[in-house]
């Protein structure tokens, strides 16, 4: 019986998937701070029925679309305003 190293298994696992391997524990890291970073939450959609669900996502991306359009909007007035003020 053989031993392979850690290495030799990362190697082996990253070539399998054609490039480098990312373990399911730093996806769930990186989804971790993005919600508590505010940049990603979780809705629970178990209570839509199955047929609906797309639906629904397809209704939150676009209020998501909206707000960033609104903000975008906000910044760019809150800029002008800056330049027009006396200095």
């Amino acid at each position: 019986m053989t031993h392979i190293s850690s290495d030799e298994l990362f190697r082996q696992a990253a070539e399998a998937e054609g490039g480098m391997a990312v373990s399911a524990g730093a996806r769930i890291a990186h989804v971790r701070k993005a919600v508590e970073s505010g940049r990603a939450c979780y809705v629970d959609l178990s209570a839509v029925p199955q047929e609906r669900r797309a639906g629904v996502i397809a209704e939150i991306q676009e209020l998501v679309r909206r707000a960033s359009e609104q903000l975008t909007e906000k910044e760019q007035q809150q800029t002008a305003d800056a330049s027009d003020a006396p200095g």
